[in-house]
């Protein structure tokens, strides 16, 4: 008798199961459609508070830009397949107290690096053609957010080009009219 009842009680069991296996939801479908348009490269994953970072590949040109890093000259040619951000509307705020918005479209420091042959650099000097410097430390952080910038708010640096460290809620280290960057 004690057979009988342990069987019936394990026949209950598989019962159970059997009935819970049956009972999920199917899983979803997926599409097999191929995607309309080609895909861009997205952005990297944002910090808190970062800023948007835009692809504008391919959206609009240019116009001639040149500048060095470590003795390497950086324009248009060399540039030409590198991914183009805009980082639209970015606040900051100058020693005075002053606020102000910007739109800011270039490069970031890192594809740039790349080109001129040092991309594992990390401690930039950054030098202004009025001789003005900027030490600036680049991680894996700030580094997707900081722009060689070829325009700010559609217009270019009279001689060089903006940097833009789109991370600093403070103006000190953005510069305009950067003509070369030493990269360590």
């Amino acid at each position: 008798m004690k057979l009988s009842k342990i069987l019936a009680l394990v026949m209950a069991l598989v019962m159970v199961f059997a009935f819970a296996a049956c009972s999920k939801a199917p899983a979803a479908e997926t599409p097999t459609e191929a995607p309309t348009e080609a895909p861009t490269e997205a952005a990297p994953a944002a910090p808190e508070g970062a800023p948007e970072l835009a692809d504008c590949t391919g959206k609009f040109e240019f116009a001639a830009f040149s500048f060095k890093v470590n003795d390497v000259e950086i324009n248009n040619d060399l540039m030409k397949d590198a991914t183009m951000w805009k980082v639209k509307d970015l606040e900051t705020v100058n020693s005075k107290g002053n606020a102000s918005v910007s739109t800011y479209s270039g490069y970031a420091i890192k594809d740039v690096l790349a080109a001129a042959g040092c991309p594992d650099a990390t401690k930039l000097i950054l030098t202004c053609n009025d001789g003005y410097e900027i030490e600036f430390t680049i991680d894996d952080t700030n580094a997707p957010y900081c722009l060689v910038a070829i325009e700010k708010d559609k217009e270019l640096a009279e001689e060089g080009v903006f940097f833009a460290p789109c991370l600093e809620e403070t103006s000190s280290n953005y510069a305009k009219n950067v003509v070369s960057i030493t990269a360590e």
